[in-house]
């Protein structure tokens, strides 16, 4: 099998391998990915609900207690709250880090 260097991508962000791309880690692939504004719009349970603010069809779920310690905030406070977070596309899904308040 004979693959070319310019036909080389990352298996985890299909971004094309360079001297840019090195190795995943803490740090966002540069021009892989955006920040993304949310708010969070219920808790069920242990589960916090949230919704893109530019698109409210865009609505997800994720761990409550997980989301207030990257938030820095109480469980109690995060409905209604704001935040942004960085997300990069990846060969399953999307990877979701560097939460901050909005």
């Amino acid at each position: 099998m004979d693959v070319s260097g310019d036909d080389l991508r990352c298996g985890l962000c299909g971004q094309p391998l360079s001297g840019l791309h090195e190795q995943h880690g803490d740090e966002a692939v540069v021009g892989a990915g955006n920040r993304v504004e949310y708010v969070i719009v219920e808790l069920r349970g242990a589960t916090a609900c949230y919704q893109a603010v530019d698109d409210p069809s865009r609505t997800r779920k994720t761990d409550a207690a997980f989301l207030a310690q990257e938030l820095g905030t109480g469980l109690s406070d995060l409905p209604g709250r704001h935040y942004t977070c960085w997300e990069t596309p990846t060969e399953y899904g999307v990877i979701r880090s560097g939460f901050e308040p909005a």
